[in-house]
């Protein structure tokens, strides 16, 4: 699957193969555990101690490797044939030997000619390495330098060993895989994102399956996944809400300058999921798994199922694959069988400081009153700042006012569009796909004067406008601080009846997923207000305190709107006669219900009120 050719060796221009050639470097370093400090490309080949592309030598120089047959060794990259003239000229111009090549052999070192366009048989190399041999001339210490010719096909053979290498070198060869990418961006010796990674120190990273949920800093993050990705059938899942950095996390996973011990990029294969690749990735998966590769597989957009799926591939006995999932679960189902690790949002002094790398036309006064208002999101803080024209001012602009900016941005005014946002945006999640009358779009707009059709048509705009995102054919309102402002302003709007109407089609999904988007609202008057309405026994839902697995999911929702209110209606229920059965300890969701508990009385408290 990662087949890689002489002819895609010899589509690379100079620049491109020394790339190639000091991450094959750092990669086989690496992979023996050697410190890979001493690899370094670049530089004037011209000048007087020039002819050397790519460097590596270590503290030591004891090493006996693959490719890399001794240290110290240079390596001259050359996007051309080298016959026996271009060889003697390369090494000895005008018949003098180059001083770097003297300083390789008196330290008993290795200098490889790498030719790119150069395909050569056994006889044809024995001459190219004949040539090198005699442009050292009477050299004293010509014995002790390890000289070697390689060719495209030589070059091909090291590059399928690594396959993020392998990805990087058919992209560049025009024949990537559709949705399937190195990560980071490759020049010379370094791999870096698409900007730099702000270490941030209020923002933390959770280990989500831990029992003490203690948070990490970014830094002692990266230090934890890296080492679940070193291990070979690892699996390993990044989640968090829309816009705190995700992606940009896991590039710098892979970045020598950001900590220590940074993964190699040589093993990392990519892909954001919403780009539908090819082959998929549990094809991919299954493949580098029966191939007895060593890859570490980066899915974005992975919903939980895919990740399930690929979980079963890459764990399986004798896997070299590391598996790391990234997501904003629209669905908020649990993933299984994995690390979980949940990141937060970013401070206001990193999202101000990326605003200022990243939009310097935009002024220290607005950059601060856009990262005050985006709440640590970087998708919002970006949004907003494309708003901002050359000579604009965010000062004298209302909350109001910016949030109308983000859900425009460079669009007329739709009222039309907003009125269905809000619709939208009044449930976690929504099938965003199948527009029958039993439908999830259905059911959603018997909430407001809208229709099917009209909510479909609103939910392809939001995508466009980055203010909805799918996965699968799920869609939800992102971020959550605009999703919670549309769904505050439309449970305003709704009158009670209409809300009854409303919750009387919800399928337990879609319940679930109304209560969930509820319990964001804690700050409205009218979500408590609601929220009363439904924890009476004549209320919409009923038999919200029948305590069944799906009630106390509601309740569960429902609790940061009102603690006290729940957890006075939980109290009644068990005063109340045949309630002494709840707490029997053979009681099936007595779990749940503890848990339930537990966060109510920690939210109380936070609170002040007893």
């Amino acid at each position: 699957m990662f087949e890689i050719t002489g002819d895609d060796i010899k589509a690379l221009d100079d620049k491109q193969l020394r790339t190639l050639i000091a991450r094959l470097t750092i990669a086989e370093l690496k992979k023996s555990g050697q410190p890979i400090s001493g690899v370094t490309a670049g530089g004037d080949q011209n000048a007087p101690d020039g002819g050397i592309d790519v460097r590596a030598e270590t503290e030591q120089n004891n090493f006996d490797g693959d490719f890399l047959k001794r240290l110290p060794l240079g390596f001259q990259a050359k996007a051309s044939d080298m016959p026996r003239s271009a060889i003697l000229e390369e090494m000895a111009p005008k018949g003098k030997l180059r001083p770097v090549i003297v300083e390789l052999a008196e330290a008993g070192g290795a200098y490889v000619i790498v030719s790119s366009h150069g395909t050569v048989a056994d006889t044809g190399l024995k001459a190219r390495r004949k040539a090198m041999r005699d442009a050292l001339g009477d050299l004293a210490t010509k014995d002790q330098l390890l000289i070697d010719f390689y060719d495209r096909e030589r070059m091909a053979t090291w590059v399928e060993q690594y396959p993020g290498v392998a990805s990087w070198v058919r992209d560049k060869a025009g024949r990537g895989m559709a949705g399937w990418e190195p990560i980071g961006r490759w020049f010379e010796a370094k791999v870096s994102g698409p900007n730099q990674f702000l270490l941030d120190d209020e923002a933390t990273l959770v280990d989500a399956r831990a029992k003490s949920q203690v948070p990490h800093s970014i830094l002692d993050g990266i230090a934890i996944i890296r080492d679940e990705l070193r291990r070979p059938g690892s699996s390993s899942r990044l989640i968090g809400v829309s816009g705190v950095g995700k992606t940009r996390f896991v590039q710098a996973l892979f970045e020598e300058e950001i900590g220590k011990g940074a993964l190699d990029p040589a093993l990392a294969i990519y892909t954001d999921y919403n780009e539908t690749p090819t082959p998929s990735a549990k094809q991919l998966a299954q493949s580098l798994v029966e191939a007895g590769e060593r890859a570490i597989l980066v899915v974005d957009n992975c919903e939980p199922q895919l990740h399930s799926d690929l979980a079963v591939i890459c764990t399986k006995a004798g896997s070299q694959v590391s598996l790391l999932t990234v997501e904003y679960d629209v669905r908020g189902d649990e993933p299984e069988r994995t690390e979980v690790f949940r990141l937060s949002a970013s401070s206001e002094k990193t999202i101000a400081q990326w605003l200022k790398l990243n939009f310097d036309h935009i002024s220290e006064v607005d950059r601060n009153r856009i990262a005050e208002f985006c709440g640590g999101n970087f998708r919002i803080a970006r949004v907003l700042a494309e708003t901002v024209k050359r000579g604009d001012s965010l000062g004298q602009l209302t909350d109001s006012q910016l949030f109308e900016r983000i859900f425009r941005q460079r669009n007329d005014p739709d009222h039309g569009l907003l009125r269905s946002a809000e619709i939208l945006a009044l449930v976690y999640s929504y099938n965003g796909e199948e527009t029958d009358a039993d439908s999830e779009l259905a059911i959603l707009a018997t909430s407001g004067n809208s229709d099917v059709e009209t909510l479909y048509e609103a939910s392809v705009q939001l995508e466009q406008r980055e203010v909805a995102q799918r996965r699968g054919v799920w869609r939800a309102v992102l971020p959550q601080a605009i999703a919670n402002r549309l769904a505050k302003s439309a449970i305003e709007r709704l009158s009670n009846a209409r809300i009854d109407q409303f919750i009387a089609k919800l399928t337990p999904r879609l319940a679930t997923s109304f209560t969930r988007r509820i319990g964001y609202l804690h700050n409205s008057d009218r979500a408590r207000e609601i929220t009363a309405r439904f924890l009476q026994s004549d209320g919409p839902f009923g038999d919200l305190l029948s305590f069944s697995d799906h009630s106390l999911q509601l309740l569960q929702n429902l609790a940061p709107v009102a603690p006290d209110l729940v957890l006075t209606r939980i109290a009644e229920a068990v005063n109340a006669p045949g309630g002494d059965a709840i707490l029997n300890p053979v009681f099936g969701e007595r779990w749940q219900l503890l848990s339930l508990l537990r966060s109510i009385d920690s939210a109380v408290c936070v609170g002040g009120s007893s």
